[in-house]
Order: structure tokens, then C-alpha cells, then sequence
């Protein structure tokens, strides 16, 4: 049986126990109450009547006989009025008293006494008026004496019924007494059979669960008892041989995690023995709990449980000991070493700490701080570090100083000729001489390829700064010794004076160093005649006006601002136009018309030139290809266009889309196209030759000229620069021009001058041989409108103004 059918079996055996203990109280509770309303009805009732009866009847018997006292002897027979009134009602309600008897259930004995006395009492009420005083207490004496004879009576029967009704509740409570007894012991042994049938079961349960959460050895659990106890116990046997399965695969774990766990500390070990800093761990109580090998070799063998203090012998080491954290200090051992000592504070635990050799990467760091801020080469302070140490000084602003930029004007020219190693080692000895002449107090940085700067405190006027700068530019007239050769080297300088206590908003290094750039750049323009300048504030303002230029010049390309203007070549030999140079002009709509030796170089510092030059080349060519087609164009290109990969397809989409023969397009280039990037410069040359393109090479014998150049490169025509044309009369410049004449002659290249403004310049040229001359002297640049006018105006005035003996000069040089 399960424990809910016993509990429920139990439950309805004990409910209906106690409900036939309820209905046997009840029933004996209920004889004692009818007993008790006998009692009261049979006894109490009549009792009080009979006593009320009698007590009027003797208190009416008392009055009348105390009016008998007080009455005059001799007086009438018969009651007074009054009296018979008290009599009559005395006796009424006496007579209702003994119908209040007779109405309960009384002894028939009584019943019959009580009734005697009620009929001779309603006779006695019926002849109440016709008694006299005496006869009348008479009569009432022997009814008092009646009532108390039938008082007498109904008090033993009282007691009567008083005797069987303790009897009687006496009985009822002895067996309520026993029935509750009985209802205890069912109750008692309910318990008893739930405590032996469920709670016997419930502990054995109880006491193998806690055994098998113990972990304790329990025999095999066989189900019984009830049927939830034998499901439970079922439940514990299953659990039981799960126990003891996961023991079995614990023990199995336990083994192999403790072969990890070696494994592992091996592991462990091996990786702090061969780490390469010194590691030490401390308990909370500073005592060595494990360290490796490398702290063996530095501190010496300790054994674990050491103080720290033991083997921190130095104080430095015994300061990091107390708090906990984090922390790195370096601390310098006793033989120059650098070690970098890590800590880390383990809450509550003790410390960790770290020790590394860090001597070799600091001698790195330092060396990778001084490549950081010195020059590769020349071991000078580069910009970086030169910029730090100016801004330093113009904070601070306590004394005058003066800031100089030095560039070695010639170095592209020397590093071409004599190799990139001489032009290194020239920059190493340019920057050791700077030193030199420099004062002590001075900063001599290398900004960067050939540029140099120097930092002199101490300066006072700016005529001082003046004096440095020709000093060190001086010195750089005596020659360079360079991989065994004499090289001489030109510079230029650009100088800011800075007064002491100058303060000006956005004045730092790189400001500085601006302003000193505007100077050298003046300085260049200046050429050998003043190669140093010091910064004026007009410098920076026309800076200003050449951004605000540069700004005109895009808006220009956009606006249709540009134009070309053309200049005629004129063949002399056959008196005749031979074609045109196309020339830039920019008609500014606030400045006028602004010459191309202005706004052309503008256009190559900002990048405009390659969207200049490609817009002048079509239009060039759109407008050629309307004239007669024994007329050339020439166009110039600039050194940057060269730096454009799309060069060549320029120039071949303008020849195509404009419809013009290659063959009637001339490029002139400038000497300085070939300081750079020869091999490029030579490919593209090649490639317009293929194509049929006259190429020129304008202003021979002003730059860089070199008889390599015509060797190399393949020209078709050499221009003598007007620089030579302009004063022939002087030896030096007739020799030249005789003399690029008859190297055109010998390397079969044509030539022609450029200038000619009076007919002296042309007749001398034709003298010499040249035959094609542009000038002045012909006609000035005017727009490709104007071309018919000036092709009349030159025919027209050939025979004229532009005579010239052709024949005897052309016998001659035949001779």
C-alpha cells in the first residue's frame, strides 16, 4: 500500500472515530439536557408555584387575622368589603398557582393531593362571601397547612429526580471519558502504524541519501516500503551505480589529469627556465615562493620560503618590496648592466617580479633616438630635431637669434658629373665646414637633400646675421677635396634675424623656416651677384601675391584667359616665312597682359604646366593646320611636361585630332630637360623622332650646355640664345655664335637665332652662315588672326627693309 492510500485510510478510520465519539457525546449530552428540563419542569416549576400558593395564603391568613385584632368587639359577622375583595382575589390567583401545578408532570400521588386542594379552594372562592372572619382564617390555616404538606411532597419527589439525574450525567461523563480514551489510543495507534509503515521507510531514505552525498560505501540499495519510498529508493539504486561509475571514470580522470598537471609543470618549468628575464614570485608575507633559473644565476641558489630581504641585499631592489601594484623602474647593476625591474602586486597573494637585461636593447633605443634626430649621412641634426630645438628657442624667446638656410646651388650639376658618391661625400663635407665656421653655441642641421640650416643664438643686429652669412659663404669658395678631386661649390643663403622678446602669433619653426626659404628663393633669383638675402615682410607679401597669381591662373585655363600669340621664323637664304612659334599670353583681367617668363614658371611649381602645355599644344595644332602647308609650328614644352606619362599620346591625339602632318610640328625643349632622368628624356625624344616630329633645342648655351647632349639626344635644330645675338659686337659672344654654327654644321643639325632686332643682328647672322632668324627686327608675337597680315606685311617689305646679298655669301662659304 503507498503512504497516500495509508495516509488516506488512516485519515477516514480516524474521521469516522471521532464522529461516533461526536454523535455518543451528543446523545449524552442531550439525555443530561432533557434530565435537566424534567428537572426543572417536574421539580423547580411546581415547587415555586406550590410555595407561591402557600406564601399568599398564609400572608392573606396573616391580615385577616390582624384585622381581627384590631376590630371592635361585638361587631358584624361577615367580612368588610374590602376583605372579601382581598380574599376573593388571594384565593383567585392562589387557585392560578395550583393550575400551574397541575399543568406539569408531577407524581400521581402529588397530582391527586394538589387537586383536592385546588377544588376545595374554587368551593372556598365560590363561598367567599358568605364566611365570617374566623371560619375564613380557619379555612385558610388548614390550606397552609395542606400547601405545605404538597410542598413537602414535591420537594422529596425533586430530589428524586435530582438523585437520577447525577446518576444519570455521572454515567454520560464516565462514558464521553472513555470514548475520548478510545479516540486517543485510535489516534495513538494511527501514529504509531504511519510512523512504522512511512517514517521507518522515510528514514532509511534519508539516511542513504546523505551517505551517498558523503561519498560514502553503501550496500546495494534494495527497493521496499511503500510504493513512493520503493520508487525513491529505486531512484538512489540508479544513482547509486551512476556514483559509482562516475567514481570509477573520476579515479580514471584523476590520474590522467595528474599526468597533465606534471606535464604541464614540466612545461611550466622548462618555459621559466628559459625565459630570458630573471622572475621571482613572493607570498604575502615577502618570502620566495618559486623563481627560475636566470634569478639562480643573478641573485644566487634560494630556497623557497626565504625572505626577500635576504636576497634583495641592494636597497633600491628592498624598496619595491612593501606596496603592493604595479609598477617598472631600472635599476643599474654594479657592472654597468641596465636591468628593468617589473613588478605586479597580486592582491593579498604577495608579488611578482621581473628582471631583464635591457642594456643592449637601451644601447639600440638610443641609437634608433639619434637615427631618429641626426642625418644618415652627415650625422647633423635633421629637420625634425632642428625644428624641436628652434621652437624651443622662440618660445622662449630670451635672446636674438639668427636662422640661416644654406643650398648648394650647384650640387644637381656636381652629382650628375662626378656620381652619387661625390655628391654624398661633397654633403658631408659641406656640412663638417658649417660646423667649423659656425660659432660654438651654434645648431647646423641638414634640412634634406642639399639643404642646410643654422640656428646662432647670440646675434645682435641683423647686420650681424648679414656678416655670418658671408663668412660661411665665403668659405665655401675654397675648393672641396671629394674622392680626390678639387670640386668648387656654390651656395646661396637665406637669413632671419629674430630679435630677443619677439613675440608673434604662428611664429614657430616651421614659420621661421618658411620666411628663410622666401629669402634663399630670392637669394637664387639674385644669381652669383648677391647669393644671400635676409627675409624682409615684402618677401612674404609677394609669396601672397604669387598664391593669389596661381589662384588667377586656374580660374585663367577655366575663363579662356589664355591665348597664343605667334612670332615668324624667317628663312633668309629663301625670303620667306618658313612657320611660327607659338607663344603663350595671359591677358589678366586686373593686370593686363602678363608675359610667359612670369606666369610659366608658376604653372611648373604648382602643377598647371601639364594642363597648360597640353591645351596649347591643340590649339597650336588646330589653328597650323588652316595655314599653308609649307608653314611649320613650333611649340615649347616644359622640363615637367617630360615627368608625364602621357606625353607622347598628347602629342599624338593633338596631331590627330587636329588633322596636322607630324612632319610640320617642331618641340623645342630647354637644356635643363636633361639633368634628370636622362634615360626617360631619351626615350620620349626618340619616340616623337619616330614620329616624324622636328625637335629644338631653344636657349643653347645658357644653362648646362654640354656636347654630350647633341651627341645623345637626337636634335634636329639648335636655337643660339638671344643673350648671344643681342651684343654680338663683343669677341666672347661672336665666338659663340660662330662657333654653335659650325657645330650645327658639323653634326648636320640646322640652326637658328632668336632676338634679332636690327638689321645689323640679321646680316652679321647671315654672314656667319645662319639662314632661319625670329625677332623683333621681323615682326613681334600677334594672334593667329593676324598670320595673313603678317605674311603680306613680311612679303611686302622683303625686297626693302630685310635685303640681304645672299649670293656672294653663298659663293663664299661654297669657297
Amino acid at each position: 500500500m503507498s503512504i497516500n492510500s495509508r495516509l488516506i485510510a488512516g485519515g477516514v478510520g480516524f474521521a469516522l472515530l471521532a464522529a461516533g465519539f461526536a454523535g455518543f457525546s451528543y446523545q449524552s449530552q442531550r439525555t443530561s439536557m432533557e434530565l435537566a428540563a424534567r428537572l426543572y419542569e417536574r421539580g423547580l416549576d411546581p415547587i415555586i408555584a406550590l410555595q407561591s400558593a402557600e406564601t399568599r395564603v398564609q400572608s392573606l391568613h396573616a391580615r385577616l387575622s390582624a384585622a381581627a385584632d384590631a376590630a371592635t368587639p361585638g361587631g358584624e359577622p361577615g367580612l368588610e368589603a374590602s376583605e372579601a375583595d382581598d380574599f376573593r382575589r388571594t384565593i383567585a390567583q392562589t387557585v392560578s398557582d395550583l393550575e400551574t401545578v397541575l399543568a406539569t408532570e408531577i407524581a400521581s400521588e402529588n397530582h391527586t393531593a394538589v387537586r383536592a386542594l385546588f377544588y376545595d379552594l374554587t368551593r372556598l372562592q365560590a363561598t367567599s362571601g358568605n364566611l365570617s372572619p374566623r371560619l375564613a382564617r380557619t379555612r385558610l390555616e388548614a390550606f397552609s397547612e395542606r400547601l405545605a404538606s404538597a410542598g413537602s411532597a414535591m420537594r422529596a419527589e425533586l430530589d428524586g429526580l435530582r438523585s437520577e439525574a447525577d446518576a444519570r450525567i455521572e454515567r454520560s461523563v464516565t462514558s464521553m471519558v472513555a470514548g475520548f480514551a478510545v479516540v486517543l489510543l485510535a489516534l495513538g495507534g494511527f501514529l504509531l502504524f504511519l510512523m512504522r509503515s512511512v517514517g521507518r521507510p522515510l528514514r532509511r531514505l534519508s539516511a542513504l541519501a546523505h551517505a551517498l552525498a558523503n561519498g560514502e560505501t553503501v550496500d546495494l540499495i534494495k527497493p521496499e516500503g511503500p510504493s513512493e519510498i520503493r520508487d525513491v529508493l529505486a531512484a538512489l539504486r540508479a544513482l547509486q551505480a551512476r556514483c559509482a561509475k562516475l567514481e570509477g571514470a573520476k579515479t580514471s580522470e584523476t590520474g590522467f589529469l595528474a599526468d597533465q598537471i606534471a606535464m604541464q609543470q614540466t612545461q611550466l618549468e622548462a618555459a621559466l627556465n628559459n625565459m630570458t628575464q630573471a622572475l621571482c614570485m613572493l607570498d604575502g608575507d615577502k618570502r620566495l615562493v618559486v623563481c627560475n633559473d636566470v634569478f639562480t644565476e643573478l641573485f644566487g641558489k634560494v630556497a623557497p620560503g626565504t625572505p626577500a630581504r635576504v636576497f634583495f641585499d641592494d636597497s633600491e631592489l628592498a624598496l619595491q618590496l612593501p606596496e603592493n601594484g604595479t609598477s617598472t623602474h631600472l635599476h643599474e647593476t654594479l657592472d654597468g648592466r641596465t636591468m628593468e625591474v617589473k613588478r605586479r602586486g597580486i592582491k593579498d597573494r604577495g608579488l611578482l617580479i621581473t628582471f631583464e637585461d635591457i642594456t643592449e636593447r637601451q644601447g639600440i633605443s638610443k641609437r634608433l633616438e639619434h637615427l631618429a634626430n641626426h642625418d644618415g649621412l652627415t650625422e647633423l641634426p635633421n629637420r625634425r630635431r632642428f625644428g624641436e630645438v628652434l621652437d624651443s628657442l622662440l618660445t622662449k624667446g630670451l635672446k636674438p637669434l639668427g636662422l640661416m638656410v644654406v643650398d648648394i646651388s650647384s650640387f644637381k650639376s656636381i652629382n650628375d658629373n662626378y656620381g652619387h658618391a661625390a655628391g654624398d661625400a661633397l654633403l658631408k663635407a659641406f656640412g663638417q665646414r658649417l660646423l667649423k665656421i659656425a660659432t660654438p653655441k651654434a645648431t647646423v642641421a641638414r634640412l634634406g637633400g642639399d639643404e642646410f640650416a643654422v640656428i646662432v643664438p647670440g646675434l645682435r643686429t641683423p647686420e650681424d646675421a648679414d656678416a655670418l652669412a658671408q663668412k660661411i659663404l665665403a668659405s665655401f669658395a675654397e675648393p672641396f677635396d671629394v674622392e680626390n678631386r678639387r670640386i668648387v661649390a656654390t651656395a646661396h643663403a637665406g637669413i632671419l634675424f629674430v630679435p630677443s622678446g619677439y613675440r608673434t602669433p604662428g611664429l614657430d619653426a616651421d614659420f621661421a623656416l618658411q620666411n628663410c626659404d622666401l629669402a634663399l628663393y630670392q637669394a637664387k633669383e639674385g644669381g652669383r651677384r648677391r647669393p644671400y638675402r635676409r627675409f624682409v615682410p615684402a618677401m612674404r607679401e609677394r609669396l601672397q601675391r604669387r598664391r593669389e597669381m596661381e589662384l588667377d591662373l586656374k580660374a585663367a585655363l577655366d575663363e579662356d584667359q589664355i591665348e597664343l600669340f605667334y612670332q615668324p621664323f624667317i628663312d633668309a637664304g629663301q625670303r620667306r616665312v618658313s612657320g611660327f612659334e607659338a607663344l603663350l599670353r595671359w591677358r589678366h583681367p586686373g593686370q593686363g597682359t602678363i608675359a610667359p617668363s612670369v606666369f610659366v614658371p608658376l604653372a611648373e611649381e604648382s602643377g598647371l604646366i601639364e594642363q597648360l602645355g597640353v591645351w596649347a599644344l591643340e590649339k597650336a595644332c588646330h589653328q597650323a593646320v588652316q595655314w599653308p602647308s609649307d608653314l611649320t609650328i613650333s611649340v615649347n614644352l616644359s622640363a615637367v611636361q617630360f615627368q608625364s606619362a602621357t606625353l607622347v599620346d598628347d602629342v599624338r591625339r593633338a596631331l590627330a585630332e587636329s588633322g596636322l602632318a607630324a612632319s610640320r610640328l617642331q618641340i623645342e625643349v630647354t637644356e635643363s630637360l636633361f639633368i634628370d632622368e636622362s634615360d626617360k628624356v631619351l626615350a620620349i625624344l626618340t619616340e616623337f623622332r619616330r614620329m616624324g616630329l622636328t625637335i629644338s633645342m631653344d636657349d643653347f648655351g645658357t644653362g648646362y650646355s654640354s656636347l654630350g647632349y647633341l651627341s645623345r639626344f637626337p636634335f634636329d635644330k639648335i636655337k643660339i640664345d638671344q643673350a648671344f645675338v643681342r651684343d654680338m659686337r663683343r669677341p666672347e659672344n661672336i665666338a659663340i655664335v660662330r662657333s654653335v654654327i659650325g657645330l650645327s654644321r658639323a653634326l648636320q643639325m640646322q640652326v637658328i637665332a632668336e632676338g634679332i632686332e636690327t638689321e645689323e643682328q640679321m646680316r652679321i647672322l647671315y654672314d656667319e652662315g645662319c639662314r632661319e632668324m625670329q625677332g623683333y627686327y621681323f615682326s613681334r608675337p600677334r594672334p593667329a588672326g593676324e598670320i595673313p597680315l603678317m605674311l603680306s606685311e613680311i612679303s611686302s617689305r622683303w625686297d626693302q627693309e630685310f635685303a640681304v646679298d645672299a649670293a656672294p655669301r653663298a659663293e663664299a662659304a661654297a669657297a
